[in-house]
This record gives structure tokens, sequence and C-alpha cells, in this order.
């Protein structure tokens, strides 16, 4: 007996099953991957959830006993407590307030005398000075907090301007940022002029 050769019809059509079967067993892997990915996803994003409530419950039991405190603190301004009593009750709970929130991360920064740096600060009002270089802080509104780089408030501050050769008032608003202020050419003028 001798072996029947194979016309190239049929080398093509054994060629195209068994790229047909390399093809459905891709699409499978690939189905597959795709589901393990979504699962995934999800899975993180449940854990990331989890996480991010177990800290927040972690911050708020630590808070606990300053409202406990809080309130303590108002009854006995009902019973008429001396004010000294009061005051030195309320500091020692604004300093537990502080404490808690320094152990989560919290930490206050000050940029009085600093050169004013816009990422750190926010300019209230500028004011003309010849005792301080130009562009530093003079005044601090209030202070600035960040959570480790990144900020969470910035510092509400006072920055110094060289004094112009006309006679303009002592302290200028700072310009607002968000939009126009109505002026437009005066407004354009002192943002040049600050730079």
């Amino acid at each position: 007996m001798t072996k029947r050769r194979k016309g190239p019809v049929s080398a093509l059509r054994e060629r195209v099953d068994e790229l047909e079967q390399l093809n459905a067993e891709y699409k499978d892997k690939y189905v597959r991957a795709i589901a393990d990915f979504d699962n995934f996803r999800k899975r993180v994003q449940r854990e990331s959830e989890i996480a991010c409530r177990s800290t927040m419950e972690g911050l708020m039991l630590e808070l606990l006993p300053v409202m406990d405190n809080f309130e303590r603190a108002l009854a006995a301004s009902e019973n008429n407590a001396s004010p000294e009593s009061l005051h030195k009750g309320v500091d020692l709970i604004r300093r537990q307030l502080c404490e808690t929130l320094i152990r989560h991360g919290l930490e206050q920064y000050s940029c009085l005398g600093q050169e004013f740096d816009p990422r750190r600060a926010e300019a209230v009002s500028f004011v003309h000075s010849d005792e301080c270089e130009e562009n530093t802080v003079v005044e601090e509104q209030s202070v600035g907090y960040r959570c480790g780089e990144r900020v969470l408030r910035p510092a509400r501050v006072v920055v110094a301007k060289s004094r112009p050769s006309g006679g303009e008032p002592e302290e200028e608003p700072a310009l607002d940022s968000g939009g126009d202020t109505g002026s437009g050419e005066s407004d354009r003028a002192s943002a040049a002029e600050g730079q």
C-alpha cells in the first residue's frame, strides 16, 4: 500500500483547522485574562475602600475622647465654672486635638519671614515696606497645614512689596486668582507691578 499524498487544498485545510484551534485557545486565554484582571481591579478597589474606611474609623476613635472633653467643658460652663478653669480646660482639649492630628500626620508650618511661595501660602494682601525685602512674608493671618508633602491648607499671608515712587496707599488687597474683578486694565497693571 502506498501512502496517498495530500494535495495542496487538503494541506491548506489542515493548516486552517490548526490555526482556528489555536485562535480559539488564544481567544479563551484572552477572555480569561480580561476576567482575571477585572476581578483583580475590583478586589484592589474593595481593599482600598476598606483601608480608607479603617483609617478614617481609627482617626474618629481617637477623636472621641476630645469630643467627650468638649462635652465636659460645656457641662462645666453650665455649672458656673470660673473663666480661668474653662480657659485651662479648653486649652488642654486643643492640645489633645493637636496631638491626635499630629499622630495622623498633620503638620503645622509658618511662612513668616520667608520668601513668598505660592505653593505653600496664599497672599491675602500686600504691604509696602522699606524694612523687608520685596516678596517677603511680613504677617501671617493663619498658619498652613500639610500632611506629608501635600499642603492641605496654605498659610494666609501678607507680603512685602517695594514702596512705589508715587503716593499709593500702604496696603493693597491681593488679586483674586479666581477671575476678573471687573476693573480689567487696572487689575492687569497691578498684577504686572506685583511681579
